[in-house]
């Protein structure tokens, strides 16, 4: 049964499903995933090509400092998203998703346009924070969006979308980078390092050819209602919410360890070729969006309630264990996907059920869903290296041992409302 608060929320944006007319969602909805996608490419085109772009304010053989300067400009767009992306979403609920998702992107391709031009490193970290601040409104922007023009199961299948999208532009965006930066001008990257800015001036100005399909097709709603005019909500809700921040934060800080930590493991443990460790992520990824995609099956996803959340925390816990005795890079590659499939059930399992459980001020829900999220997994890639160092099992038992941590709080804690089991507390 639909939500019938989604449904007024739908009708205040003035979005009708009908499939003719401005701004229709199927138009919306490919609109945002092109957002989605850009916003990927333009993350991940650039992340190979970071150390030989660092030459250009780098003196020359300064090793170190290139390495310690591509850990922190990563770590700056990261921590950028974490501190933004709740307040995009406040702002959604309070001046609509439209005015919010056209601010966000033209501030992430201001921030894109201005790392291709930056004169200065100060300039560069500058127009990284830019270009993460602004990032961070697209997808919690774009993802209440679709709840609001969406009833359940579409919204399900659009979320599941807006994930494939930012997938695809993940997994392009290294192959487009190095090709612009290098063989399009048919000489090796390294002989022309000005080039290496190309890729991020490229995607800016695929972001600016969006934008105007962004205004022309999203309404312009009017402000969300704050619940209850702006009443406090229950102790109930706020408890769900926070105890799904915390399961948010834990998920994505296994995943931030667990990335970081096998990409170590199969190069200094198992030897690997930097193709089979590229190939490694990919596979994450694309069992994490097999994951997403599974929610949107309907009989799984109306039954997805505390005791499959505190099972698959336990299952991904049980697997990441299991890691550091990988023989090989094929046991490693399985036990990646199966990390993969269990924890990536956990974000979008999480998202659906904040909205299920209260559909208003979806922006705010989703955004601070996400911030807790890139602040897990910004830890968890931090850590992880330090520990590895130390000792290759600890950032494997630490994220197993947070896990099941979190699997014992969902048992006890998370109760969402589903259609086919409404759990009291």
């Amino acid at each position: 049964m639909t939500n019938p608060t989604i449904r007024a929320g739908a009708a205040s944006e003035g979005a009708p499903r009908q499939a003719t007319g401005h701004g229709t969602p199927r138009r919306a909805v490919a609109v945002l995933l092109a957002a989605a996608f850009v916003q990927a490419l333009g993350y991940s085109a650039w992340m190979p090509l970071l150390p030989l772009y660092l030459h250009s304010y780098v003196a020359p053989g300064s090793t170190a400092e290139i390495a310690s300067n591509v850990g922190l400009l990563s770590g700056a767009y990261t921590l950028a998203l974490f501190a933004s992306a709740a307040w995009w979403g406040r702002l959604s609920d309070r001046h609509g998703r439209r005015l919010v998702l056209m601010a966000g992107f033209t501030a992430y391709l201001v921030g894109m346009f201005g790392s291709a031009l930056a004169a200065s490193l100060a300039q560069a970290y500058a127009a990284r924070i830019l270009s993460g601040v602004g990032a961070a409104a697209v997808i919690p922007a774009a993802q209440a969006y679709l709840a609001d023009v969406s009833d359940r199961p579409a919204r399900n299948r659009r979320f599941a979308l807006l994930a494939s999208a930012s997938f695809i532009g993940f997994v392009t965006g290294p192959l487009l980078g190095t090709w612009l930066a290098g063989p399009v001008m048919r000489m090796s990257t390294q002989a022309m390092p000005w080039m290496v800015k190309l890729p991020l001036a490229v995607v800016a100005a695929l972001g600016v050819m969006l934008l105007p399909m962004l205004a022309w097709s999203l309404h312009a709603p009017a402000p969300q209602a704050i619940d209850d005019a702006g009443a406090m909500p229950a102790i109930r809700d706020r408890r769900f919410a926070g105890v799904s921040m915390i399961l948010a934060g834990l998920a994505a800080y296994a995943v931030g360890s667990f990335e970081t930590a096998f990409n170590l493991l199969g190069a200094l443990r198992l030897g690997a070729a930097v193709g089979a460790i590229a190939l490694l992520f990919v596979v994450c990824s694309g069992f994490m969006l097999v994951a997403q995609g599974l929610l949107a099956w309907r009989p799984l996803r109306e039954r997805f309630e505390r005791r499959w959340m505190a099972a698959v925390l336990a299952l991904g816990a049980g697997f990441m264990l299991s890691a550091p005795r990988s023989p090989d890079m094929l046991s490693l590659g399985m036990t990646v996907a199966a990390v993969a499939l269990s924890i990536g059930l956990v974000a979008p399992s999480l998202a659906y059920a904040l909205l299920d459980h209260d559909a208003g001020a979806k922006g705010a829900k989703l955004g601070r869903l996400a911030a807790a999220g890139n602040l897990g997994q910004a830890l968890g890639a931090f850590v992880s290296g330090g520990l590895f160092s130390l000792r290759p099992e600890a950032p494997f038992v630490l994220a197993a041992l947070l896990l099941l941590c979190g699997s014992a709080g969902a048992w006890l804690y998370w109760r969402p409302c589903t259609p086919a089991r409404a759990e009291v507390s």
